[in-house]
């Protein structure tokens, strides 16, 4: 039965921002016409200026599949949360849902996270302050696929924080579109990691993360660091340390040598990831000035690799 609202069908909006990849778009907008799901789902689509070729092409696998859309292109290359941000402003039914050129969703996706939100409705929960988000399959450069999960039964600000068992992506997300009304805009100084700051400012509102009773994974993120500045990294790691710092300070002095180690083996890892060695010694160098313990344990595991 599908889910419904005063008797009317809810509708979905899918975000989905697009630069320069149309064979990507068409497998991300495949997934999408194949949810179980019935509602309404309309597609929004934003090119961040990509080459007249590219943009014909998104807009061809636009008009070949059955689903309302729209579409619309920046003028020039502006850079994803400046996307992003026109994403919502297009922003016009019940619900949200994001997803990136070339990630995949699973067909049961959005029937299940509906679902459970009506579980949550009918339990009395203001769904005005929840995200529903899933657990996903993460496949790096087309090597092997396996499921990672999203642990919500935690200091949900802490582990977003740290990023290892609850990550900040948005593809993994359906919620009410008001919640993202609440928390506004990205911001348009962090070419990377906006979302990291996106889901530390929900939580800080107020907000809570939820996932489906269910195991399995719901979506799958095609993985690649390939192009990707190290040094960009960390600069949008910095502000958003510099923009949270009290919430990051109130975990204690160990916390946040973790954190910061954690920046720099990030960077360090998409250095190495890019054939940019001299770019990658700086990056453990600081991660030893972080956190010296861990960063002798990550050598020390290097190593042994490396001699196996």
């Amino acid at each position: 039965t599908p889910t419904r609202r005063r008797g009317a069908r809810l509708s979905l909006d899918v975000l989905i921002p697009h630069y320069r990849d149309p064979s990507g778009f068409k497998e991300s907008l495949a997934s999408i016409v194949a949810q179980t799901w019935t509602g309404d789902i309309r597609v929004v689509v934003v090119d961040d200026g990509s080459p007249a070729k590219d943009f014909r092409a998104v807009r061809r696998s636009l008009d070949a599949q059955p689903l309302p859309y729209e579409l619309q292109r920046n003028p020039e290359n502006r850079g994803r949360p400046y996307t992003r941000n026109r994403l919502l402003d297009a922003v016009d039914s019940d619900y949200v849902s994001w997803l990136d050129s070339d990630d995949v969703w699973y067909p049961d996706k959005t029937s299940i996270q509906f679902d459970h939100l009506n579980r949550l409705r009918f339990a009395g929960v203001d769904l005005d302050n929840v995200w529903v988000t899933c657990h996903y399959d993460w496949q790096r450069d087309g090597g092997r696929c396996y499921q990672v999960d999203q642990v919500v039964d935690c200091d949900q600000l802490k582990e977003l924080f740290l990023g290892k068992v609850l990550r900040c992506y948005l593809w993994t997300l359906l919620a009410p579109a008001s919640t993202f009304r609440t928390i506004g805009r990205f911001d348009e100084h962090l070419p990377r990691l906006q979302d990291v700051d996106y889901f530390i400012r929900f939580v800080r509102a107020g907000g809570t993360l939820c996932v489906p009773p269910y195991r399995q994974a719901l979506c799958r993120y095609n993985k690649s660091d390939v192009g990707r500045d190290a040094h960009e990294i960390r600069r949008c790691n910095r502000r958003v340390f510099e923009k949270h710092q009290r919430s990051f300070e109130q975990y204690g002095a160990a916390f946040l040598s973790n954190v910061k180690y954690n920046a720099e083996t990030l960077s360090a890892r998409f250095a190495k990831n890019n054939h940019d060695n001299l770019a990658r010694a700086y990056y453990i160098g600081r991660a030893f000035t972080a956190d010296p313990r861990q960063a002798f344990g990550l050598t020390r595991r290097w190593v042994g690799n490396l001699l196996r």
